[in-house]
C-alpha cells in the first residue's frame, strides 16, 4: 500500500482525527521526511533573501586580476517594501456588533507581544509563501504566539476540511545547538521527541482542544509562485554582470604599458614611474596603454534592462527614476496600482492568519478569563502605509449631508487614527469634561 492510500484509509477510519501519536509514529516519521525534503527548497529561498545567492557563491575568480563580488539584493528590497506597505501601520480591530469590550481585551491581552510580530509574520509569508503561527501560554499564563518558518515546521492538513491534524516543530535547544528536537502538536497533547523520535519528556496537555497552529498560505502554488522563483535568474545575472564590469574598471589599475620600436632598461622603469617621464632615442617609437575597448552603452543598457525587468516582475516602481514635476496625486497613485493589487492579496493571506489567531485568543479568554466572546464578531482592519491626504478626507466628510456617514466610519478614514474605539472614548471623555457643571444645591437655595 502506498503512502497516499495509507493516508486516505486513516482519514476514512477517522484515526487521524483522534490521533494518538505514539500509536501512529510511523506516519509522523513519514511526514517528517516530507518536511525535510521541502526544507531544502525553503532554505534556498531564505538564502536569497539574506543575499547569499548563487551568483555570489559561484562567481568565477581570475588569477592575478580584480575579483570583486558585488551583492545587490533586490529580493530583500522588494519584500521589505511590501511588508512596510501592508502592515507598516498597526492592525486595528472592530466589532461587528459594536462590542467595545472585546476590542479592549484584544489590545490588553496582546500588549506584551513584540511590536514587530505582525511585520515579521508578513515578511516570512512573502519570502516562503507559507508560514505558521503557534499559540501557547507562557509561565505567567499569558496568551503568546511564536512564528514558525517552513524551515522549522510542517503542518499536516486534511485537504477536505482544512483542519490541521497535527503539526511538527523541529528546533535546536538554546543550550544544545547541535542536536535537533521535535515537538508534535495534536488536539490533546504536545509530544516531545529527539531527532530519532525517542520520547524525552512527558506529553504536555493542550488546553485549546485542537492543534494550536495557524497555517498562512500566500498562494496554492506555494514556492512556484514566489518572488524568489520569479526573479532568481535576473538577480543572479545582474550581480554577475555588475561584478564583471566593476572588475573590468578595477583592472585598469593593472593595465599594460606597450613600448613599440624601442628598448627600455628595466632598471630605469622605477625612476620613470617616479618622474612621470618616458624617454626614447628613436623618434618613431610608440608608447601607449594597452586597454580594452568596452562598449559602455551596451553594458549600461543590459544592466538597466535587467533592473527594469525585475521591477516589472515584482510589480514595483523605481522611485529613483526622475518623474515629471507636474504629476498629480492621482497620477502618482495610479503608478502604484500593480503593487497595490499585489499587496491586497498578501493582506488577505495575512488576515487569514489573524482570523485564526483571534479564534484561539477568544478560546483563551473564554476559558481563563470567563469571557463569552465569538471570534466571528471581530474584524481586522489594515491601513496601507502610504501618504494619505487627510485634508481632502476632512473636506469630503464636512461636505456630506449630516447622518450620511457614521462618525465611527469617518474616524477610520484618517491615517493618524489607529484605534477608532479608543478615539471615540477620548472624544466622549473630553466632551464630558467640557460640559458646564451645575450645583443643584445652589439652584434650590436660590429658589428658596
Amino acid at each position: 500500500m502506498n503512502f497516499s492510500n495509507l493516508i486516505r484509509q486513516l482519514v476514512t477510519k477517522q484515526v487521524i482525527l483522534d490521533l494518538n501519536i505514539p500509536d501512529h509514529l510511523s506516519l509522523v516519521k513519514k511526514i517528517y521526511g516530507t518536511y525535510y525534503t521541502y526544507k531544502q527548497i525553503y532554505n534556498k529561498m531564505y538564502s536569497y533573501y539574506k543575499g547569499d545567492t548563487d551568483a555570489m557563491k559561484k562567481y568565477l575568480f581570475v588569477t592575478e586580476r580584480s575579483n570583486l563580488k558585488i551583492n545587490t539584493n533586490f529580493i530583500k528590497k522588494f519584500i521589505k517594501e511590501e511588508v512596510s506597505y501592508t502592515v507598516g501601520n498597526p492592525i486595528t480591530y472592530e466589532s461587528r456588533n459594536d462590542n467595545s469590550d472585546v476590542i479592549k481585551d484584544i489590545e490588553y491581552y496582546t500588549a506584551h507581544w513584540d511590536e514587530l510580530h505582525d511585520t515579521d509574520l508578513m515578511k516570512y509569508l512573502i519570502i516562503f509563501t507559507k508560514v505558521y503561527e503557534i499559540y501557547y501560554l507562557d509561565s505567567n499564563a499569558d496568551f503568546c504566539s511564536k512564528i514558525i518558518k517552513p524551515t522549522e515546521g510542517y503542518a499536516y492538513v486534511d485537504n477536505a476540511s482544512g483542519k490541521v491534524l497535527f503539526f511538527i516543530h523541529a528546533f535546536k535547544n538554546d543550550f544544545d545547538t547541535i542536536n535537533t528536537y521535535v515537538d508534535v502538536y495534536t488536539d490533546e497533547f504536545i509530544y516531545h521527541y529527539d531527532r530519532h523520535f525517542n520520547e524525552i519528556m512527558v506529553p504536555t496537555e493542550n488546553i485549546f482542544g485542537e492543534v494550536p497552529v495557524s497555517v498562512g498560505k500566500l498562494t496554492l502554488e506555494e514556492y512556484h509562485d514566489s518572488l524568489y522563483k520569479d526573479i532568481k535568474g535576473l538577480q543572479d545575472a545582474f550581480e554577475t554582470n555588475f561584478s564583471d564590469i566593476s572588475n573590468e574598471i578595477s583592472d585598469f589599475r593593472n593595465a599594460y604599458l606597450v613600448f613599440m620600436g624601442c628598448q627600455v632598461d628595466e632598471k630605469q622603469i622605477p625612476n620613470m614611474k617616479k618622474l612621470g617621464v618616458l624617454n626614447t632615442k628613436d623618434k618613431n617609437s610608440v608608447i601607449q596603454w594597452l586597454v580594452k575597448n568596452i562598449n559602455d552603452t551596451f553594458i549600461q543598457n543590459t544592466l538597466d534592462r535587467q533592473v527594469d525587468t525585475m521591477y516589472q516582475l515584482a510589480c514595483h516602481i523605481n522611485h529613483n527614476e526622475k518623474m515629471q514635476s507636474n504629476l498629480s496625486g492621482i497620477a502618482l497613485r495610479s503608478r502604484l496600482i500593480a503593487l497595490e493589487n499585489k499587496c491586497e492579496l498578501e493582506e488577505k493571506a495575512h488576515k487569514n492568519i489573524i482570523k485564526n489567531r483571534l479564534k484561539f485568543l477568544c478560546m483563551y479568554l473564554n476559558l481563563k478569563k470567563s469571557k463569552n466572546y465569538d471570534y466571528k464578531d471581530i474584524k481586522a482592519l489594515y491601513t496601507p502605509n502610504i501618504p494619505q491626504d487627510d485634508l481632502t478626507t476632512a473636506q469630503m466628510l464636512s461636505q456630506l449631508p449630516e447622518g450620511y456617514v457614521s462618525k465611527d466610519t469617518g474616524r477610520g478614514l484618517f491615517s493618524f487614527i489607529h484605534n477608532k474605539v479608543a478615539e471615540a472614548e477620548k472624544v466622549k471623555k473630553e466632551k464630558q469634561e467640557d460640559w458646564p457643571k451645575t450645583s443643584l444645591d445652589k439652584v434650590v437655595g436660590n429658589n428658596g
